[in-house]
Parts: C-alpha cells; sequence; structure tokens
C-alpha cells in the first residue's frame, strides 16, 4: 500500500484578490498584509481569505444601505438634524443635531425618532414629555404608535430592507421577514431575499397598513 499523499494548503501569493482585498505579503505571525478596494490596509488570516468570511477592511460592513433613511433637516422637538456624525460600537447612526439654544450635540437616529431626545438638554422634561404626548396620541391610532410603522430601514440594516434578515439555522441559510404590532411579532421564511422582501410587503399589507389607513382617514377629517 502506498503511501497516503501530504495535503498541502493552497498557497496564497502576493497581488492574489479575495472579494476587495489584495494580498500583499505575509507576516512574521503569519497573517497576510492586505489592501482593501477602499484603499484602507488591513490584515487577514489563510482561513479568512480562502473561506471569503473577511471581504474587505471593514468598509463594506459600514456602507449605509441605498434606501436607508435621510434625517438631515428634520426637526424634533426644538432640535434641527445637519448632518450624519457616524456610527455607534454597535453600528447605529449617529446624528449631529443643533438646537434652538444654539448647542450642538449628537444623538442615535433611533433616539430621535422615538421622540427620546428632543433638545440638547436644555429644556428636557418639559419637552420629552410633549414629544412623547404627541407620539402617544395625536400620531397614534388603538395605541399603536404609526411613525413607528413609516419609519425607513435601520441604517444598520444587514439585508438593506426593514424587517428582512439573513439566518443561518443546521448550516441551512435563509431569509425571514418579521414584523411587530402591539408587541407581537409574525414571521414569514423564504430562500431568497427577493421572497423575502415580498413576504415583508405582505406582513405589511396585512398588519399595518389598516391602521396607516385609519390614521390618514383621521388626519382627513381633522383638515
Amino acid at each position: 500500500m502506498g503511501e497516503k499523499p501530504i495535503w498541502k494548503r493552497p498557497m496564497i501569493r502576493p497581488d492574489d484578490k479575495f472579494e476587495m482585498l489584495t494580498v500583499k505579503g505575509r507576516r512574521d505571525d503569519g497573517l497576510w498584509d492586505c489592501i482593501c478596494d477602499c484603499g484602507n490596509p488591513t490584515y487577514a488570516s489563510t482561513t479568512q481569505l480562502k473561506q471569503k468570511t473577511k471581504k474587505s477592511c471593514g468598509c463594506l460592513r459600514r456602507k449605509s444601505p441605498a434606501n436607508v433613511i435621510d434625517i438631515t433637516g428634520n426637526r424634533y422637538g426644538i432640535l434641527t438634524v445637519i448632518a450624519r456624525a457616524g456610527r455607534t460600537g454597535q453600528d447605529n447612526a449617529v446624528w449631529l443635531c443643533r438646537c434652538d439654544c444654539g448647542e450642538e450635540i449628537p444623538f442615535r437616529g433611533t433616539t430621535l425618532r422615538r421622540g427620546e431626545a428632543v433638545s440638547c438638554g436644555c429644556q428636557k422634561g418639559e419637552q420629552v414629555r410633549k414629544a412623547r404626548d404627541i407620539l402617544q396620541t395625536d400620531k397614534s391610532v388603538n395605541g399603536v404608535q404609526i411613525p413607528l410603522l413609516t419609519k425607513g430601514v435601520r441604517s444598520d440594516s444587514k439585508s438593506g430592507h426593514k424587517g428582512v434578515q439573513k439566518r443561518v439555522k443546521k448550516g441551512r441559510e435563509y431569509y425571514e421577514a418579521y414584523i411587530t404590532v402591539k408587541g407581537k411579532t409574525k414571521y414569514a421564511s423564504s430562500k431568497t431575499l427577493e421572497g423575502a422582501i415580498e413576504k415583508r410587503k405582505k406582513l405589511e399589507e396585512k398588519y399595518h397598513q389598516p391602521y396607516i389607513d385609519l390614521f390618514q382617514v383621521r388626519q382627513g377629517k381633522e383638515e
């Protein structure tokens, strides 16, 4: 019986390309120095490159979806959003706001949209109370807050679509659409992203649209 062939790890050479990473050379610690397509230097292990678990320096993950909500210019209480100001450690969008008192301060987008920040702090107590009262009364239908139904996709969305996420179960990848109303979440799964997006739309039509329609009817009567 002949000897078993010795398995050798596939070679990686300088200038080899893996997704957005171009290999420049081997480091003393065994990792590979790489240059990302965005121009930033980074490093990766052989496994990360071969299995494509690292595709960029991190810029790919930081890119916002094309349909991410832009709240520049919006007013929240006495705050005016003036510019995007990066992300938190949890990858949530941060926005620079100018208070009517002249102070500039950053807030998370979700904090602003939920009415949890309506000033730099100079009028916090009174403004927060008024903002929450408006959200819970003028902008609610049967206890459902309409702005939470109509807001855009989160900036940290991995799928780029509201209420759609990629899941892995027992080694099987699939996409899951989900929607929440009155504290209860409904789910629908699909093998493809497109299928999950379509199922999310159907969930919106069934569970969100009736409340939005009632709100629009009420707004029309008030006008």
